[in-house]
C-alpha cells in the first residue's frame, strides 16, 4: 500500500485533465458538436436545444422518419409567405453530427420566423412599438420530439387569426400580389397570439377604424392618418382616459417649420388663433413684441400653446393613449376631409369621424355616456375623464386584407413598409429611421 502523501501528486494530475477537458468542450459538448455549431448557418439557435438534449443527437437513428417530415414542412415554406431558401438544409454524408446540427438550426429557424417573425424584418423601420414576443423554441421542438408531435407543432406556430388564414389562402391563388401578401402575413405574426376582445383596432392603411367588445364589432368609423411624411407608427397602447375640451401643446417641429413663418408674417397670429407663449416674455403672452424675423426654426425657444375652440385642431375630444410615439385619438374641425378617398394628411395622429360614440363606448362600453360627453363639451371647461379600464389601441398597417366577401382587397402602400419588406425579405435589410409623429393639425 502506498503511502498518503504519494497519492497528492496522482490527485492532481486527475484534477488537471478533468479540468483541461472541460475547457476544451464547453457545455459538454465534444469537438464534432462545437464544430458543427459554430460552422452551421444559424447553429447558435440550436445550442440551447443540444443543451436541453445534453449533446445527444436529435435527428438520426429512428427519428429519421422526423427529419424526412422536417424537411418537408421546410421546402414547403413559401405557402406562409416564407423564403424557402431560408431553411434549406445541405447534408453533409458521413457526418451525422453535422447533418443533425444543420437540420435543427433550420427547424428551429423557421419556427421562430413563422412564430414571431423575423427580427431583422421587424427591425426595419424604428416606427414598430408592438410588444416583442419570446418563443422557446428549444423546449417547444425537445418536447415535440419526445411525444412524436412534431407535425402537430410544426402546424401550430402560424398566427390562428383568420385574416392570416384568408392571406394564406390568397396567396396561393395570386401569384400577381404575392410578395406584398407575403409582407403582410410577416406583420401578422408581430401581434401577439390573440387580441383582446375589448379593443379599438385602425389600419392606417385602409384609414379605418373599428371598436370591437365582447369578440364583437360594435362601431366602425372613417379617420384620418399620417402623411407619408409623417407615418402613423405600428403600435399597440392603452387608452387611459377622455379629455374633452383639450388644449393643444404644440410639438416644437411644428412651430418651428409651420406657425414661425407665419408669425414673421403677422406678429398678432397666435392672438388671433387663440394661441400663447408658455415660455414667453413676462406681459405678452401672445408674442406681440418678439422680433420673429430673428427667431430661427433651427433654434426655436418657444412652447406654444393653443386654448380649446373652434379653431383647436384637436377638435373637442381627445382619447389619451400614454406611449413613446405620442400618438393618439381625436376630434376634429375639418370634418369635410373624412369624405376624401385618400385621407393620408395628418401629422401622425388620427382623427376619428365618430369620435362621440367612440369615446361613450371607451367610457361605459355603451353609447349611454353621450349625452353626458356632449353636456360636458357645451360647458366649455378643460376636463379628464378617466377609463374605467384601459383599452387597447392597435395600430396596424393592412396593404391586403379579405374584404366582408372574402375576396382579398388591395390599399396604397402610403408609407412604404411593404416595399421596404419585400427588399428586405431575400436581401440584408438596412434599416430606416422613420419619422415619430409630430401630432398637431391633424
Amino acid at each position: 500500500m502506498l503511502p498518503v502523501m504519494s497519492w497528492r501528486p496522482i490527485i492532481l494530475a486527475a484534477l488537471l485533465l478533468v479540468g483541461g477537458a472541460a475547457a476544451a468542450q464547453p457545455n459538454g459538448f465534444g469537438p464534432a458538436m462545437e464544430n458543427a455549431l459554430s460552422s452551421t448557418k444559424d447553429g447558435w439557435l440550436a445550442r440551447p436545444f443540444y443543451q436541453q438534449r445534453n449533446g445527444a443527437l436529435a435527428w438520426s437513428g429512428s427519428a429519421g422518419a422526423d427529419a424526412k417530415q422536417a424537411i418537408a414542412v421546410l421546402s414547403n415554406a413559401a405557402s406562409e409567405g416564407l423564403d424557402p431558401e431560408r431553411y434549406r438544409v445541405s447534408l453533409n454524408r458521413g457526418d451525422a453530427t453535422a447533418d443533425d446540427v444543420a437540420i435543427s438550426a433550420a427547424v428551429l429557424a423557421y419556427m421562430r420566423d413563422l412564430a414571431v417573425g423575423r427580427p431583422d424584418l421587424r427591425a426595419l423601420d424604428t416606427d414598430v412599438g408592438l410588444p416583442l414576443r419570446n418563443l422557446d423554441a428549444s423546449s417547444l421542438l425537445n418536447d415535440a420530439l419526445r411525444h412524436g408531435r412534431l407535425a402537430g407543432l410544426l402546424g401550430s406556430l402560424a398566427p390562428q387569426y383568420p385574416e392570416y388564414a384568408a392571406l394564406k389562402a390568397g396567396l396561393a391563388h395570386n401569384t400577381v400580389a404575392a410578395d406584398r401578401i407575403a409582407a403582410n402575413m410577416e406583420r401578422w405574426r408581430w401581434l401577439p397570439p390573440t387580441m383582446e376582445s375589448d379593443r379599438i383596432v385602425i389600419n392606417a392603411a385602409d384609414a379605418q377604424l373599428q371598436l370591437w367588445l365582447g369578440g364583437k364589432m360594435v362601431l366602425a368609423s372613417r379617420v384620418i392618418v399620417g402623411r407619408p411624411d409623417n407615418p402613423t407608427p405600428i403600435l399597440r397602447a392603452e387608452g387611459a382616459g377622455i379629455t374633452v375640451n383639450p388644449p393643444w401643446t404644440v410639438p416644437r417641429s411644428i412651430a418651428a417649420k409651420e406657425i414661425l413663418p407665419k408669425l414673421k408674417v403677422n406678429h398678432a397670429y397666435l392672438a388671433h388663433q387663440d394661441m400663447v407663449l408658455l415660455n414667453g416674455p413676462p406681459g405678452d403672452p401672445h408674442g406681440l413684441h418678439v422680433n420673429w424675423r430673428a427667431v430661427r426654426a433651427g433654434t426655436f425657444p418657444y412652447q406654444i400653446r393653443q386654448y380649446p375652440g373652434p379653431r383647436n385642431p384637436l377638435g373637442r375630444i381627445k382619447i389619451e393613449l400614454p406611449n413613446r410615439f405620442d400618438v393618439y385619438l381625436h376630434d376634429t374641425p375639418g370634418k369635410a376631409a373624412f369624405a376624401r378617398a385618400k385621407r393620408a394628411l395628418s401629422h401622425g395622429c388620427v382623427r376619428v369621424e365618430e369620435i362621440l360614440p367612440l369615446a361613450s363606448y371607451a367610457l361605459s362600453g355603451d353609447l349611454e355616456t353621450m349625452k353626458n360627453i356632449a353636456q360636458a363639451i357645451d360647458a366649455g371647461q378643460t376636463q379628464y375623464l378617466p377609463l374605467s379600464r384601459r383599452l387597447p389601441v392597435y395600430f396596424l398597417y393592412w396593404t391586403v386584407f379579405a374584404g366582408s366577401d372574402g375576396a382579398l382587397q388591395t390599399r396604397p402602400d402610403i408609407y412604404g413598409r411593404d416595399q421596404r419588406l419585400i427588399a428586405a425579405m431575400g436581401t440584408q435589410p438596412v434599416r430606416v429611421a422613420a419619422n415619430f409623429a409630430a401630432c398637431a393639425k391633424g
